[in-house]
């Protein structure tokens, strides 16, 4: 054993609930992705979601389209390389929180999502955008405790 991994630290409690947390939400992000892309009507009907929220998702530009999908694959594999302590987890932590912000940012101006999708659920998506960066603070400050490699 060399000296580097004798001082690495044993990974704190914190960062399993962290990671699974994070997991969690974006596992139901990647599932949402689907069924608002996929059009899937018994999902909109089951949200109460109307006529305009499928024309918003019909069609959906390419480059919100990029920065959806990078927000929820970069989004779940983050926490997961955390869980196995890569320092590359917080790069792809801010991948996510970057591209949703953008994506937000974008679909406010150029969409209409606040009022095709409603104030509760923007404030909910800028809500997922904010602890998305908070992830990535603590991804970098657990590479700063040496506790990711």
């Amino acid at each position: 054993m060399d000296l580097k991994t004798e001082i690495r630290k044993k990974t704190p409690w914190h960062l399993w609930i962290i990671s699974i947390f994070f997991i969690f939400i974006y596992a139901y992000g990647v599932y949402d992705y689907f069924m608002m892309l996929g059009h899937n009507v018994d999902y909109y009907n089951a949200r109460g979601y109307g006529e305009n929220v499928v024309k918003y998702f019909t069609n959906y530009p390419i480059p919100f389209l990029i920065l959806y999908t990078t927000n929820v694959l970069t989004g779940l594999l983050a926490p997961i390389l955390l869980l196995f302590k890569k320092k590359i987890a917080a790069s792809i932590a801010l991948v996510s929180a970057v591209s949703d912000t953008l994506l937000l940012i974008l679909t406010f101006l150029f969409r209409n999502r606040l009022n095709v999708l409603g104030i509760s659920i923007a404030i909910f998506d800028i809500g997922i955008a904010i602890i998305t960066f908070g992830l990535y603070f603590y991804c970098n400050k657990m590479k700063e405790r040496d506790i990711l490699h």
